[in-house]
């Protein structure tokens, strides 16, 4: 009776093994999706509906392919390839799942992307996934899996009228969907089934790799060391970058986010006295890549300004040894990533900590725990108080940086979606200042110390239909943190009011250098003059005029992002996307759209746009970008007083 129990058994498993796979792949995304499922939009379930439907094609073509290699060649074949599909559903469904597990988040573009490009940094991403349950039903379902294939295959191919024909048809309708993923893969973020989702994704990445319309940089060159004097000012004060990686001012509770992500900031502006704290309200990142927006913030460089400029102007550090103090550089980042490492190899910096000296593991995307550098931070910080040196520093983090990853006890949100999870990063990133701030206080360097605190760049939450910052010029990956806290001891010799009204104003991250520059009052000598003339940026200590022009670029001869450019001036933010097909200009009243969701462009007259454009026909980058799609930046007019004359009567009355 058993016997029978059992042969009946397999019986009916050979019968319907054919379904278990689509079954898993549909049940599991309906278990561990649960809660964001019924939250996608009628388009969305289009195209999840959609995904499942290429899934099932996908899998009924491994079927018939190991179904022919069984009857008609080698047994070796057949295992290679039942091996290889089998792998194939295993690790995607354990990748996907104990990924989505892990972070809140399925895998997406730029996941992929990153494992294309930074194959040997991504034990990361690999590692989230790769958890002990998911491994545990990993296994289970490879078992299954393995079953169900065997019997489904070692069956004799179906016979059926218009055999090839069918076969033909299945193949276009396979191809048409394979193309129309592939074309929405980008703005479908999180919606497809997993199996489709991983193939859409390395479909994409490959295409973008071929055709070369890919991600990538060619990285930070060794730098030529300006000479710089030896200026005896011997302040009596210390000067403090703090700078995080991807916070995004849009998240902060400090500037009106409606979550608490930031109870330590948040309470500090309230009590902090005014004359010594200053919030920047309208601070901008001149690049949403770390490749390029890092180096502005250290050189005052923006990236739209000549290439060479930021392998030969001066550092931050070199500044600060120019004016006899200390240097330090201590951060979470591995400076191997695009050469960093070169880059600051002959900077002045008398202590360099970063990921490789510290010996510690990854612990966020490529990077080490934030917690284990602000230990590295206090212990150089007290040897400093011990031997009396003052220092200009810089303390580098990286908690916000994707998939957003954070020790498990510092999560006070419950993660639901992305947001939850970058929300999170940020409340981390908040109390790994207030630890900073109270070691300061605590040791007395508050006293005589400008603290800078800034972001290289934003983030985007699924705004404008992108997750993460390279691809992206709008508001959500450029507009960032900033502020600055003055010392009692420097109240006198600092212009508090031009600050203060400055924070009111436009203001970029490459400000920041010439702000240094006129607080360390080296600022007159001829040979920092010789480079500080010719930076983008103003100090902040002076009057900055609310006209102003920021400009924002992914792309130079430093990094090969093919993103476009955008600019802000006034209440105006103009972009170019590269990354659109076809390339699309857009135009946002900031003042009246702080998110960018009503895109004035279509309403804007031809002679308005030529002179939008126009804005920027003395940038480099700009001018090449507008050259390349054939756009018109010039008035077509001789006479340069009537085209004035025009400009002034048609331009926004902002401008």
């Amino acid at each position: 009776m058993g016997f029978l129990n059992k042969k009946k058994i397999l019986e009916i498993f050979s019968r319907y093994s054919v379904w278990v796979l689509p079954s898993v792949i549909l049940l599991s995304d309906i278990i561990v999706r649960d809660e964001i499922l019924p939250t996608f939009k009628p388009l969305q379930w289009a195209f999840y509906i959609l995904s499942f439907i290429y899934s099932v094609i996908l899998y009924s073509a491994a079927i018939i392919l190991l179904r022919i290699l069984y009857q008609r060649t080698s047994k070796i074949a057949y295992y290679i390839v039942f091996s290889l599909i089998l792998s194939f559903y295993t690790l995607t469904l354990i990748g996907s799942y104990g990924y989505y597990a892990y972070t809140g988040i399925m895998p997406n573009f730029f996941v992929f992307s990153f494992i294309f490009h930074e194959p040997l940094n991504s034990w990361t991403i690999v590692q989230g996934g790769f958890t002990k349950s998911s491994l545990f039903f990993g296994s289970l379902f490879f078992l299954v899996l393995g079953v169900s294939l065997w019997f489904t295959t070692i069956k004799q191919p179906l016979k059926y009228k218009f055999q090839v024909p069918v076969r033909m048809g299945v193949v276009i309708v396979f191809l048409a969907i394979s193309g129309f993923l592939h074309n929405n893969t980008r703005f479908n973020d999180q919606v497809y089934v997993s199996d489709t989702n991983t193939i859409a994704f390395l479909w994409r990445n490959l295409y973008n790799h071929l055709t070369g319309d890919s991600l990538g940089s060619a990285g930070l060159q060794s730098r030529n060391k300006p000479r710089l004097p030896q200026i005896l000012s011997n302040p009596n004060f210390n000067v403090l970058f703090v700078v995080t990686e991807s916070l995004r001012k849009g998240s902060l509770g400090v500037y009106g986010y409606e979550r608490n992500t930031t109870p330590f900031m948040s309470k500090f502006a309230l009590t902090a006295d005014r004359s010594q704290y200053f919030l920047f309200k309208k601070a901008f990142s001149n690049s949403s890549s770390t490749l390029l927006s890092f180096p502005s913030i250290l050189t005052g460089v923006s990236p739209s300004q000549p290439v060479p400029m930021t392998h030969t102007y001066p550092l931050f550090w070199e500044y600060g040894k120019s004016a006899n103090l200390s240097t330090f550089y201590i951060t979470s980042h591995n400076l191997q990533w695009n050469n960093f490492e070169g880059f600051f190899k002959n900077s002045s910096i008398d202590f360099l900590w970063d990921k490789e000296r510290s010996g510690l593991k990854v612990f966020n995307d490529i990077w080490i725990d934030d917690r284990e550098t602000v230990k590295e931070f206090q212990k150089h910080l007290s040897e400093l108080k011990t031997k009396g040196k003052k220092f200009a520093g810089v303390l580098h983090f990286n908690t916000n940086h994707f998939p957003y990853i954070i020790p498990e006890e510092a999560k006070v949100f419950p993660v639901d979606s992305v947001p939850d999870q970058y929300d999170n990063s940020v409340h981390h990133m908040d109390s790994l200042l207030e630890e900073v701030y109270t070691y300061l206080k605590k040791e007395g360097f508050l006293e005589n110390t400008v603290v800078i605190f800034t972001s290289d760049h934003g983030e985007s939450l699924f705004e404008h239909d992108y997750l993460g910052h390279i691809d992206s010029n709008y508001v959500e990956t450029v507009s960032i943190p900033m502020l600055m806290y003055i010392p009692n001891s420097l109240k006198e010799s600092i212009n508090l009011q031009a600050l203060r009204r400055n924070t009111e104003r436009p203001v970029a991250n490459t400000d920041l250098i010439p702000t240094i520059i006129d607080i360390l009052n080296i600022e007159n000598n001829p040979a920092i003059k010789r480079y500080s003339v010719n930076l983008e940026g103003r100090s902040l200590i002076r009057d900055v005029y609310g006209d102003r022009r920021i400009i924002i670029t992914n792309n130079n001869e430093i990094s090969l992002y093919k993103v476009g450019i955008s600019y802000i001036k006034g209440n105006y933010h103009y972009i170019m996307n590269l990354n659109s097909n076809p390339s699309k200009e857009r135009l946002f009243d900031l003042s009246k759209d702080p998110k960018e969701l009503k895109d004035l462009w279509a309403d804007t007259t031809e002679e308005n746009k030529i002179h939008f454009r126009e804005v920027v026909q003395d940038c480099g980058v700009c001018v090449e970008l507008f050259t390349s799609q054939g756009l018109q930046y010039k008035p077509a007019v001789e006479d340069l007083e009537t085209a004035e004359l025009k400009k002034n009567s048609l331009k926004p009355a902002a401008f």
